[in-house]
């Protein structure tokens, strides 16, 4: 018997983070038996487990997909932990130790915020010499500094991250990070050194018309240092600065670094302004340096542009070895696509998107390291003979196991999920993002919640999403339940959207789902009640039929092709049908989520409600004769998905109206947001997977497999992001990483491989395995790393 894969919080070994529940998860294999009968866990202060200080005693209620550990943490307390299990026949095992670690906790830092007391424009290094009787056993360095850093001891970088502390709703959590800084530490003077960026905090970040958001902000510092269990170092104002060789750094505009500076001069800090209130441990993931992608090619342009082809869209930076003489000047410039065999990033709007660098003349690797691109091509400048091999993309993505793996037969379809799986990468970067390389990069919540199925198939995004989901709670006190279309919402969170705002509720649903972990419900259902509070509040605000939603703005079934004309980009499909639809849709989960943690009162009263909305749907949008009154792709597939029409006759005369409206659109894509996600599986459920295909597999626009005839390697925001030839269609809104389409994979998962959780099966603990086979995918192998196990299902013909 095997155990393996402990995690707390779905992460392994995790150190210093924020344990709002605590939850320990693992997975079995055993050759013996066939199921878990029971099981057992044990934490204790010390390895071997003579120090115990939670055992839930051997019990069947213990699970691997999720088991609660109730105990009273102490701060700054390593914790290990084990597990054992018995089968159905008796036969035992037990796990290795593993263990977490916690963090300040509520006690809280000893030292003060501080500042740099010069030009707030100017980038700076804070320093600090100190001094140690030894060599320390272990030490621990708690920091937080803002807008982004990197900590250097003695002139080594600590840990791997990059980008810290991430984006946060700042005005409520700042994350702090811990680290191991032990080894680092020696007996008498050690140095210090922070090196601070923009960042999302203080950069040109955000809605550009919104300048006021980043008024005043200052680079924050905050740290303390434990040795051997001892305060050893706090920020105070003895701490100083020096000014760093990084001039500019902006998560927009890039990167300027002059390393012919030679400005040792120290300045003095002053006290910063934020609360320590707001500091908390860290939710996110770490972002990391994740791939090393060595380019395609290195061309010369008609335009006798030097241009590294990276062969890939993808989101970091290019690493160069310099030899270049003392005051060079390289620039990197970054783009998605070239245009007429040139240079080309009009797309990225007002972002610069460049990094330069002056040489000190001594050989180096050199890359950005305060901010990161979204590109395939690079526009290189300064350096005289430029050679393939002195490059090196750098991927850069949160730290993020892929979990499951699909291949099939046709090229084309191995193709697009890749660049699923690229633009997934790329744009779950901290926060779920829109696109990783124009003027936003933002988190948009309409984007995260269509994709979120897909996206917890190919990787394990639970912790991931806890803390955006955190976030949208955090956006929602001071909005009275509103969820803004954008989280963080960046100093604007007026606006919403149905199928926007409803991510604080089908997301958690997802995670339980695919994850069997309830205690995402129970930390985000103060969050999803509200949301669906807001909307009632909005009703009768507005005097609207309580059970529908009819006021507000809303994106409709945005980008969808049937608005008429191209600047409609709503679509055809009522705004009002989709709200409405919505809002059933996310009391429906709001019942079920309520169900699965044992609030029955809520589950009828919310049950209750949905039927309500639906009925009032049901009057509002469907004939006398039961027809659905909106022709298009999208109302048919909300109506059949969302399961608003469910008895037979009924449903059999939409499923009718959808097939005749899809053979009317010439079996092409019509849909938008809304109904592009979800067409495929209401195909399904009519029993015309054949059609499903169809549109999947077809090679012209719109469609999945046009973008990869013309090159693709990650998903587009537009179906016609480029024309035939090439040629880019708009360059105003117009990313060619975007993951939002890529959500049809969750299909693929479901229905061509054919795996889903059952009812009752939250977390692959019981699923059903139905594949639905074509030729056109000639044979599909799926690899699923789940909560419950691994699956492998292969098929072909």
């Amino acid at each position: 018997m095997n155990i393996h894969s402990l995690k707390i919080n779905h992460i392994t070994r995790p150190m210093g983070y924020l344990y709002k529940t605590l939850t320990a998860t693992y997975l079995t294999e055993n050759s013996m038996g066939k199921r878990q009968e029971s099981a057992r866990i044990l934490v204790a202060r010390d390895i071997n487990f003579t120090d115990l200080v939670f055992d839930t005693g051997r019990s069947a209620r213990v699970s691997g997909l999720g088991t609660p550990l109730s105990f009273s943490q102490e701060p700054q307390t390593r914790y290990y932990w084990k597990v054992q299990v018995w089968d159905e026949k008796g036969n035992t095992g037990e796990s290795a130790a593993e263990w977490f670690e916690t963090g300040l906790m509520d006690g809280g830092f000893s030292g003060q915020f501080i500042s740099p007391d010069l030009e707030p424009s100017i980038q700076p290094v804070f320093v600090k010499t100190f001094e140690l009787d030894k060599k320390p056993e272990s030490a621990r360095l708690y920091l937080c500094c803002l807008g982004v850093y990197e900590v250097y001891i003695n002139g080594i970088r600590v840990g791997e991250e990059v980008l810290a502390p991430g984006i946060t709703v700042y005005e409520h959590y700042v994350q702090y990070q811990t680290y191991d800084a032990g080894n680092m530490l020696h007996r008498g003077e050690n140095l210090i050194e922070v090196i601070a960026g923009d960042g999302w905090y203080k950069g040109l970040y955000g809605y550009r018309q919104n300048n006021d958001y980043r008024k005043g902000k200052a680079f924050e510092l905050l740290a303390d240092l434990y040795v051997d269990g001892a305060l050893a170092l706090c920020t105070d104002l003895s701490w100083q600065v020096k000014k760093s060789k990084i001039i500019i750094s902006d998560i927009y505009d890039g990167e300027y670094r002059d390393d012919t500076l030679e400005d040792y001069a120290r300045f003095p800090v002053k006290a910063g302004k934020l609360d320590k209130g707001v500091v908390k441990e860290r939710l996110g993931l770490p972002v990391k340096v994740k791939e090393i992608r060595k380019p395609k090619a290195l061309i010369t342009t008609p335009k006798g542009e030097t241009v590294l082809d990276m062969g890939q869209n993808m989101v970091g930076w290019v690493a160069f070895h310099c030899r270049e003489k003392r005051g060079t000047k390289i620039s990197l410039e970054h783009g998605e696509v070239l245009q007429d065999g040139c240079f080309y990033n009009k797309n990225y709007r007002t972002a610069k998107a460049r990094y330069d660098y002056i040489s000190d003349g001594q050989q180096k690797k050199v890359h950005a390291r305060l901010t990161f691109f979204g590109f395939q091509y690079v526009k290189i400048t300064g350096i005289e003979n430029a050679r393939l091999e002195d490059f090196q993309g750098e991927v850069l993505y949160s730290d993020l196991e892929e979990t499951g793996r699909m291949e099939t037969g046709n090229k084309d379809l191995n193709q697009l999920i890749s660049n699923i799986l690229w633009s997934q990468k790329g744009n779950f970067l901290d926060i779920p993002t829109d696109c990783p390389q124009r003027d936003e990069k933002m988190g948009w919540t309409g984007d995260a919640q269509i994709f979120a199925g897909t996206a917890c198939l190919n990787m394990d995004c639970y912790e991931f999403f806890r803390k955006y989901l955190n976030d949208i709670s955090l956006e929602q006190k001071d909005t009275r339940g509103l969820v803004p279309q954008i989280v963080p919402s960046v100093g604007r969170n007026e606006r919403t959207s149905a199928a926007w705002g409803d991510a604080a509720v089908i997301i958690p649903w997802v995670l339980y789902q695919y994850y069997g972990d309830s205690s995402i419900l129970a930390e985000q259902y103060e969050s999803m009640e509200a949301w669906v509070a807001y909307i009632d509040r909005q009703n009768e605000e507005n005097g609207t039929d309580p059970d529908l939603w009819q006021n507000g703005f809303h994106y409709g079934d945005w980008l969808a092709l049937d608005g008429g004309c191209y600047h409609m980009p709503t679509g055809g499909t009522d705004v009002i049908y989709i709200s409405s639809a919505y809002f059933y849709y996310s009391v429906t989960l709001l019942a079920k989520s309520a169900e699965a943690l044992g609030k029955t009162e809520d589950c009828e009263k919310y049950s209750r409600k949905s039927q309500r909305i639906r009925n009032a749907i049901l009057q509002e949008y469907f004939t006398a004769n039961g027809k659905l009154s909106i022709d298009t792709q999208a109302a048919y597939t909300v109506a059949i998905v969302f399961e608003l029409v469910r008895e037979k006759a009924q449903l059999e005369l939409i499923k009718e109206q959808f097939l005749m409206r899809i053979r009317k659109d010439g079996y092409s894509l019509k849909t938008g947001f809304v109904g592009t996600p979800f067409i495929l599986e209401a195909l399904s459920r009519c029993g015309r997977s054949d059609l499903a295909y169809r549109i999947l597999l077809s090679k012209e626009y719109p469609g999945w497999l046009y973008p990869v005839t013309l090159g693709a390697t990650t998903m587009w925001e537009r179906w016609d992001a480029l024309n035939p030839d090439g040629s880019m269609s708009d360059s105003g809104m117009n990313s060619l990483n975007h993951y939002a389409n890529g959500s049809v994979q969750e299909w693929m998962y479901t229905r061509m491989a054919g795996i889903k959780p059952q009812s009752k099966g939250a977390g692959f603990k019981h699923v059903s395995i139905k594949p639905q086979i074509h030729p056109g995918a000639g044979w599909m192998e799926m690899v699923l790393k789940t909560a419950a196990g691994v699956y492998k299902i292969h098929w072909e013909i």
